[in-house]
């Protein structure tokens, strides 16, 4: 972890200052230091400018294979263009030096520097931030390399923008088991603190981290050692930084908890499905009805089109079309001869046949289901899906976390309205959309409980 000189921090000899490495950049000024690595302003003295070199310390720089992953992906890095991320110019070795030089970022403050000050920043001034970040990580991830490394700390910020920096650890296609131990522990995934294969979704969940900590004042996942940090995660998802931050929209706070989701398959499917979805929520934030924090939701619709409550007995008969009553005649007309009046009886029960097929063809999807927690049943159309859509299901009368399951088992991306209402029975009392609709994977789903207990961490 890199990171600026403290303040205070004892002036040390540093036999690097004033030497000039591979015959080109001379050392002039430590800039900042970590456990792998210094970094320091050189003088590229070939071109006439100044450069971020960065040294690999010791005893990385003695490791042949990690000095070999450091250089190739810092040549991989150095292929990649984009203005959101720092520009690698240079590697190689000079003696027992390995380096790699860097676009220098004069006028730059670090995503860390200012979370150490201020504590969080508002919604409208990370956002910007966490799109420029995500944006050069979408051109990182199409090259083939996972970063490993996303933290406050990596993030440069300036007034033209944010960049992210540091590829040295960097790795093509899958990072390989033994790499995994790199990385900032309160972001890292659980695939990486469980030394697993990490993909471009490893990097997704570290971007959530940092956004989450952003909004929130705090890490998502607690802890100072790997397995306090895996228990945390396990406990769980965090709750909403909606509910720990005045200000921050429920929508924009869920993209953060989706990127945080435990299985890699449920977060955002890229970095750029990320960045859109940020986009969309910040566009949408200002439709949000929600009180902010969400401890108290808008009530609860006293007659809830899609709340079924429990049946007792045997289920209600089906509805039939009701009989049309049969249109009285003047008085001179009311004699019959008996072939009318069958003739009439004919036709009215021609009518309703025709009214029972043509209901049939209009409403074809009508089935009759369980209602969750009772013995009867109700009526709720099904219908065909197209690929990438998911049926509602149907929450309704399940216990909350019951409902929680089943809401991430359909990949949606959920959320819990509350008001406190004990006239009303425990667990889901409504839902939107309606059990049953078709809807797109990673659409906005919403659980109503009349239980406060249910919003809260």
């Amino acid at each position: 972890m890199i990171g600026p000189m403290p303040a205070g921090a004892p002036e040390l000899p540093d036999p690097t200052l004033g030497v000039t490495v591979a015959g080109r950049y001379r050392v002039t000024d430590l800039l900042a230091r970590g456990g792998m690595a210094r970094v320091y302003r050189a003088r590229d003295e070939r071109l006439d400018r100044d450069v971020a070199l960065k040294i690999l310390s010791l005893p990385y720089a003695d490791d042949p294979a990690f000095v070999d992953r450091f250089l190739a992906e810092a040549r991989a890095a150095a292929a990649i263009t984009h203005p959101n991320l720092v520009h690698v110019y240079d590697s190689g070795s000079d003696a027992a030096l390995r380096f790699i030089a860097m676009e220098l970022l004069d006028g730059s403050r670090s995503l860390r520097e200012l979370l150490d000050e201020r504590g969080r920043l508002p919604a409208d001034e990370i956002v910007p931030i966490l799109r420029d970040v995500l944006a050069g990580l979408a051109a990182v991830h199409a090259h083939g390399l996972v970063h490993c490394d996303v933290k406050p700390g990596n993030i440069l910020v300036r007034e033209d923008g944010a960049k992210l920096i540091d590829f040295g650890i960097a790795q093509t296609g899958a990072m390989r088991p033994e790499a995994t131990a790199i990385g900032t522990l309160q972001a890292m995934s659980p695939e990486q603190l469980a030394g697993d294969r990490l993909t471009r979704a490893s990097d997704v969940f570290a971007v959530g981290a940092v956004f989450y900590q952003a909004l929130a004042g705090r890490p998502p996942f607690a802890g100072t050692t790997s397995d306090q940090v895996a228990a945390a995660q396990r406990a769980g998802p965090p709750p909403s930084p909606a509910r720990l931050a005045p200000g921050v929209a429920p929508r924009i706070a869920d993209v953060a908890l989706q990127a945080l989701e435990m299985a890699p398959e449920r977060r955002f499917e890229s970095a750029a499905a990320m960045r859109r979805a940020l986009q969309l929520a910040v566009a949408r934030s200002d439709e949000a009805t929600e009180t902010i924090p969400r401890l108290v939701q808008p009530p609860v619709r006293d007659v809830a089109p899609s709340y079924i409550p429990p049946v007792v007995g045997p289920p209600p008969p089906a509805a039939v079309p009701a009989r049309q009553q049969p249109v009285r005649r003047p008085a001179r007309r009311a004699r019959r001869s008996r072939t009318g009046w069958l003739g009439g009886l004919v036709a009215v029960a021609l009518t309703l046949v025709a009214a029972l097929v043509v209901a049939a063809i209009l409403v074809p999807g009508l089935t009759r289901t369980r209602v969750p927690g009772s013995g009867g049943t109700t009526s709720s159309p099904t219908a065909t899906l197209r690929p990438g859509q998911v049926a509602v299901p149907n929450t309704v009368g399940r216990p909350t976390a019951e409902a929680i399951q089943m809401a991430r088992a359909a990949r949606l991306n959920w959320t819990i309205r509350c008001n406190q209402d004990v006239s009303k029975p425990a667990g889901i009392v409504d839902q939107e959309p309606t059990a049953g609709t078709p809807v797109d994977i990673g659409s906005r789903f919403t659980m109503y409980s009349a239980r406060i207990k249910d919003c809260r961490p």
